[in-house]
């Protein structure tokens, strides 16, 4: 009596919303074919997958036969970047400005100790944007401080003058972001 009243599924659309990861969706998409394809073998159904027809979101399709009905789907892909863009995209200011808040909510609510109770991987995913915008301050202060000492060297007036080296610095380790993902993670 409950196999009759269940109701058979013939078209399922699914959206995926990756969230902050900086993956392209073509990434997505072979994920999903290779899993799909050994979860058919191990469960014994049919599924195919094609490009997705007409514009709009990326995604594909996907056909499968489970169980002796077919089903349609087609998946869309809600691209990271047309989600979050926005909050990455604030500048060096905006960054250590919530690096300081993130910093501060952490310590203020304990969760920093709860946090150094966890496994490695969560501890290394919340601290590493923290040590490594820190990091990327320190180098930059530092090699001021250089360029101000040698300055300083030439005339005394110009002690402050190794400053000017200190926002192009971060400016560059920003652009580099695509290499350290400090500036994607800070979200």
């Amino acid at each position: 009596m409950q196999a009759e009243s269940q109701q058979i599924v013939k078209k399922r659309r699914v959206f995926y919303i990756p969230g902050y990861d900086p993956f392209h969706p073509r990434r997505y998409r072979e994920l999903y074919r290779k899993e799909s394809k050994a979860q058919a073998e191990v469960s014994g159904y049919d599924i195919t997958q094609s490009a997705k027809q007409g514009g709009g979101t990326y995604g594909w399709h996907v056909s499968s036969s489970i169980e002796g009905h077919s089903v349609e789907t087609d998946i869309d892909v809600l691209v990271w970047s047309d989600l979050v863009q926005d909050s990455m995209s604030k500048g060096i200011t905006a960054t250590y400005l919530q690096l300081a808040k993130t910093a501060w909510l952490y310590i203020s609510t304990g969760a920093l100790g709860r946090l150094t109770r966890l496994r490695k991987g969560p501890i290394i995913a919340a601290l590493y944007p923290i040590g490594f915008l820190l990091l990327q301050l320190v180098v930059s202060l530092l090699i001021a401080w250089g360029v101000g000492t040698v300055l300083t060297s030439i005339h005394p007036a110009l002690a402050w003058g190794g400053l000017i080296v200190f926002w192009p610095i971060l400016e560059w380790f920003r652009r580099k972001d695509n290499k350290l993902f400090t500036y994607y993670l800070r979200g």
